[in-house]
């Protein structure tokens, strides 16, 4: 069966830990920041590539260093320290194995955990947005349907339950991490999970998004396209048979892969399927699409891949069975 290639480092529970944990990749120094049982976060002095595979060596107070496969999915420079880099990997260890490590980070209370899946994408304020969070002031930099990320006055201890208030929305929320903000040492910003009104919130979404006021964040969509592109290629060998179709294997997954992600967040589809409505009757898409130019789940997936991939590709895509 076909592995939705959106389904990986984001659909498992992550763990923030602090502080950080020493460790080694590839033989050099990293510093842990999250982990979960199907991957970790980690920053590090020096540059790595996507798709680099290596050790991931872990040392556990009590037991020998544990030691997971790993493979780099995104990489990037840290945006708080300049000189370091930030990137994610999959790692590749018993289910058994990994949970025994959480149970062991959770016992030591190094372990905050980070209820936001991030099974949707996030939308970024294009001007503040006011609001309030167990009464107290905040702003609201960017929104999910299940999460929100804000910025307050104080601190807010993880694990706190309130009332998110904003435009006339008003559910409870619940702190998964909260940090002093890099550029102001006088304000926090807390990342906040939802996991009731989701209708009302994408209601929400999209008001704003119609009004200006909210844009998709493009680095959580880089971040989500990096992922499903890593994992495409790392599937591609057992994918073969689609290319008798005249389809490369990876590009079929790299497809799929975008069709499975859309379809699982409709607010997001949303975004895609508006863009792609705007573009059916435009003469020039239509000369560069014809194959999928009457197709909008078609064109979503162009417009969502930045129409980086062939459109007769995508049209072939559709036309075959999914595995």
């Amino acid at each position: 069966m076909h592995e939705a290639a959106a389904r990986t480092l984001r659909t498992a529970e992550r763990y923030l830990l602090q502080p950080p944990l020493s460790a080694q990749f590839d033989g050099a120094p990293v510093s842990v920041c999250d982990i979960s049982a199907k991957g970790a976060r980690f920053t590090h002095g020096h540059s790595l590539q996507m798709g680099q595979k290596s050790l991931l060596r872990l040392p556990l107070d009590g037991r020998p260093a544990l030691q997971l496969e790993a493979v780099v999915v995104w990489t990037q420079i840290d945006p708080i320290s300049p000189s370091r880099f930030v990137s994610g990997v999959r790692t590749y260890g018993a289910p058994e194995v990994m949970q025994g490590v959480l149970e062991q980070l959770q016992k030591a209370k190094r372990t905050t955990r980070i209820e936001e899946l991030r099974g949707g994408d996030r939308f970024a304020m294009q001007q503040p947005l006011n609001g309030t969070f167990g009464g107290a002031r905040v702003t609201v930099e960017n929104l999910s349907v299940r999460g929100a990320r804000i910025a307050t006055g104080s601190a807010v201890a993880a694990g706190k339950q309130a009332t998110l208030t904003f435009l006339n929305v008003e559910v409870t929320a619940q702190v998964a991490w909260c940090s002093i903000k890099s550029l102001d040492p006088t304000t926090y910003r807390a990342g906040l999970a939802i996991s009731e009104k989701a209708e009302l919130m994408r209601l929400a979404i999209g008001h704003l998004c119609e009004g200006g006021q909210a844009i998709l964040d493009t680095q959580s969509l880089a971040l989500k396209l990096k992922i499903i592109r890593a994992r495409a290629r790392q599937l591609a060998p057992s994918f073969r048979i689609v290319e008798s179709a005249g389809v490369p294997a990876e590009q079929y997954l790299l497809i799929q892969g975008v069709r499975e992600e859309l379809r699982h967040n409709p607010e997001e589809a949303m975004h895609w399927y508006r863009r792609a409505r705007l573009t059916i009757n435009d003469p020039a898409t239509r000369r560069a699409a014809p194959s999928i130019a009457d197709h909008p789940d078609a064109l979503a997936v162009w417009e969502y891949l930045d129409r980086s991939i062939d459109p007769s590709l995508i049209g072939r895509t559709f036309n075959l069975p999914s595995h």
